[in-house]
């Protein structure tokens, strides 16, 4: 589509799509004059600050900043991208979109995708039709009583029973002239010719879906003797076993409004979860976290729990997992639960508020992999000790922040059973002979390292960074708020940089526009990369037009980055003292460093007397 069609199709959609309407079907909404409140449904909160306009077609969270029009609104809820949350709207108000941008191949796949949604739609009423509706089924209903499963949870997650009969879905499939090819395409059959037979028989069935709630896979649980004692649909066209997470469609509301999830690792601990309100819990279909189910996570939450069996938290497949989530800037903690109970059996003895208890006494990361070290190693001896220390150091240098590793240092001391200053010691010959192996010693890099996950917007940020997050909001807001304003920041922004990677895009962006006398541009001009963070901080200025105190957001951000700067020097003069110590520096270079960390201190002291950020 070329821009003017592109334009209108966007236009039309939300013309179509009344803001106060569509997000009634999500937000409980009061009208108050002109606008409409409620709780936001982007964090938590109890007084409502969640505002809409009908009159503007915008909404804005004065607690969060959250903003924008029904397509923003409909990208933050679904968790969609642009492109999915115009068709989503678009479907929803029955206005057709152009197909031309799809090659013959790609309509091919999508029509195939569709097919097999629609094929395992299927499937799932039937096996729920004989699970509560047969003679058959009455087995996997007493079942699922002994387990505590009442029928409401059971529904909720559209559980059904496959009988034990080996072509009792082939022949429905027949009766309702079905191809068995497309059948087993799908998973849902075996075989070939004239030799189709059911995949799943003699199994209590757990649908497994999408984040939109399409059936996308089964895991089935025999009932019977045999083996195994579970069975995933196989890999299809819309089901890899990496990218699920099963229950994440039914959890996404509970995620969204407890700000974390808690993984689980079987489909009994998810239902039970929900069963008795725990609303925010997936399970992971196995220990191993995968890549793309990290990444799914954190598209839905920064705090993700681990409450996996007792004996498969150690695992190193379960650790793998953990450090796959720590390394997208998640905050993890794990729940350590006694010995030999699961979740599910956690729940039903001792109820939801006792699980609640070691989600509240759960550990960090660090913490969970020194107690997993102390169990492998034999601390009571000098060389367990000794094996135990040097097996933490690793993990230990990967935590950048130094406040954070001073107190996993002393935390290792007194669980290891020695002094702090032989831990301190041990250390520095550590870091010393890493960075001997590795030539030289690359801060800068380390340091943009650090800023790169720290500004993901996890819990844990800093306050002195969420400041600088809201420093460098501001001055885009001012962009967009005055032409005269944009010229100006973008004159001190050569000398000044921003640090979130989003606005320093959205920045060039506006630049690159910077060429017409329209201003603000059109959202249309900016991919859907950036279009949801500019049509935020545009819905931000419309509801809330005070002017932004462009030099005073400048002046901040200059004395931020001086600061800054004056602590990466403080760090690499610590270092050259500490390697002149044992491996001479050339002095001059040491001179050099203290030179210019003199002139950054007496220019802060000069331009900023008031600044109290260093110590």
């Amino acid at each position: 589509m070329d821009r003017l069609t592109d334009e209108k199709i966007i236009s039309d959609v939300k013309e179509n799509n009344e803001l106060v309407t569509v997000i009634s079907e999500y937000v409980n909404l009061k009208q108050r004059g002109k606008t409409f409140m409620g709780l936001c449904p982007f964090h938590s909160e109890k007084t409502p600050s969640f505002t809409v306009s009908r009159e503007k077609q915008l909404f804005h969270c004065f607690g969060c900043g959250a903003g924008g029009d029904v397509l923003t609104f409909v990208m933050r809820m679904e968790n969609l991208t642009f492109g999915p949350a115009l068709r989503f709207l678009a479907e929803r108000a029955g206005i057709p979109l152009p197909e031309v941008q799809l090659s013959p191949n790609m309509q091919k796949r999508k029509a195939e995708r569709e097919r097999l949604y629609q094929l395992n739609a299927f499937a799932a009423d039937y096996y729920r039709k004989v699970l509560w509706g047969t003679q058959t089924g009455e087995k996997a209903a007493a079942y699922l009583e002994t387990r505590g499963i009442s029928r409401a949870a059971a529904e909720k997650f559209r559980l059904g029973y496959a009988p034990p009969q080996w072509a009792a879905l082939v022949g429905l499939f027949r009766k309702k002239e079905i191809a068995l090819g497309e059948a087993e395409k799908a998973g849902l059959v075996c075989g070939g010719g004239e030799g189709f037979y059911d995949r799943f028989r003699d199994r209590l069935l757990f649908p497994i879906t999408n984040a939109r709630g399409q059936i996308v896979g089964f895991g089935g649980r025999l009932l019977g003797d045999g083996q195994p004692k579970y069975l995933n649909s196989p890999e299809t066209a819309v089901f890899q076993k990496g990218d699920s997470l099963y229950g994440l469609f039914q959890a996404r509301e509970g995620i969204r409004r407890r700000e974390r999830v808690i993984v689980m690792e079987g489909y009994m601990d998810v239902i039970q979860a929900h069963q008795q309100g725990l609303d925010e819990v997936v399970a992971s279909l196995g220990t191993a976290l995968t890549t793309e189910q990290v990444k799914l996570l954190k598209r839905y939450t920064d705090q993700v729990y681990i409450a996996y069996d007792a004996d498969a938290a150690g695992e190193a497949a379960t650790i793998r997992g953990l450090d796959l989530l720590a390394a997208v800037g998640v905050n993890v903690r794990v729940v350590r639960l006694p010995s030999g109970e699961d979740p599910d059996s956690l729940l039903k003895k001792e109820g939801v508020e006792a699980f609640q208890r070691f989600v509240d006494e759960s550990v960090d990361l660090f913490t969970f992999k020194l107690a997993y070290i102390l169990e492998q190693e034999e601390i009571a001896t000098p060389d367990g000790k000794a094996r135990a220390v040097q097996r933490v150091f690793p993990i230990l240098s990967q935590v950048k922040n130094q406040i954070m590793r001073e107190a996993y240092l002393k935390q290792t001391a007194t669980a290891v059973g020695v002094s702090e200053t032989t831990i301190y010691d041990e250390w520095r010959i550590y870091s010393y002979n890493s960075r001997k192996n590795k030539q030289r010693l690359d801060i800068k890099n380390n340091q943009r390292h650090t800023n790169d996950i720290t500004y993901q917007q996890q819990p844990g940020i800093l306050p002195a960074e969420k400041n600088l997050l809201q420093l460098e909001r501001q001055l885009l807001r001012g962009c967009l708020q005055e032409k005269d304003f944009f010229t100006r920041i973008k004159q001190a922004l050569k000398e000044i940089k921003f640090s979130a990677p989003l606005y320093t895009e959205l920045l060039h962006q506006l630049v690159e526009w910077d060429v017409s006398g329209e201003w603000p541009p059109p959202a249309t001009a900016f991919p859907p990369e950036t279009r949801a963070l500019y049509i935020e901080l545009l819905t931000e200025n419309t509801m809330n037009p005070l002017p932004v105190d462009v030099e005073g957001c400048l002046k901040r951000l200059e004395q931020h980055q001086i600061a800054e700067e004056i602590r990466r020097l403080q760090r690499e003069v610590a270092v050259s003292l500490d390697l002149q110590a044992s491996a001479p520096t050339p002095a001059l270079d040491l001179q050099n460093k203290l030179a210019l960390l003199n002139k950054l201190h007496k220019k802060l002291r000069e331009d900023f007397p008031t600044f109290s950020g260093l110590r």
